[in-house]
């Protein structure tokens, strides 16, 4: 794997993104959706680039000083190789410049990659919904607290 580039994501990134999330996750979200993604002032999406293609994405949303990430999606066969680990901090850094203090997610309790990662960058749990995302398919909720 070559170098990873991270940058803003650009409306013409939409199509891609929306695939890998197809291929990523249960409920992807719309092309609608990710198009406020990237044009809103309150929301930001990064996206890593390998080889001139987008690799993964991540998105949030913030008002104030608390932000919430919604999803981060990596291709399946460039897991695994650090690419959602630059994501999140790139985001992180990212939310100081907007004055955020304290950033929230949630994660489907059996998704122990998104954890390690998660736990790994200082984000810790507070709480559990019970069967959030299905029968015995728990939702765990995360905060990371940072100063600008």
């Amino acid at each position: 794997m070559t170098d990873v580039i991270l940058r803003k994501a650009v409306l013409s990134d939409i199509e891609e993104i929306a695939r890998i999330e197809e291929v990523s996750i249960a409920h992807p979200w719309s092309e609608d959706e990710l198009r406020d993604l990237v044009e809103s002032d309150r929301k930001t999406a990064i996206v890593a680039c390998v080889d001139d293609k987008i690799a993964g994405y991540i998105g949030a949303s913030f008002l104030l000083d608390e932000a919430e990430i919604g999803n981060i999606c990596v291709t399946p066969g460039l897991r695994g190789k650090g690419i959602g680990k630059k994501l999140l901090k790139a985001l992180i850094e990212e939310m100081k410049n907007h004055d955020v203090e304290k950033i929230f997610l949630e994660v489907e309790s059996t998704n122990t990659a998104a954890i390690n990662l998660y736990e790994g960058e200082g984000f810790e749990s507070y709480n559990t919904r019970k069967d959030y995302y299905g029968l015995r398919r728990d939702a765990v909720l995360y905060r990371l607290f940072i100063k600008s």
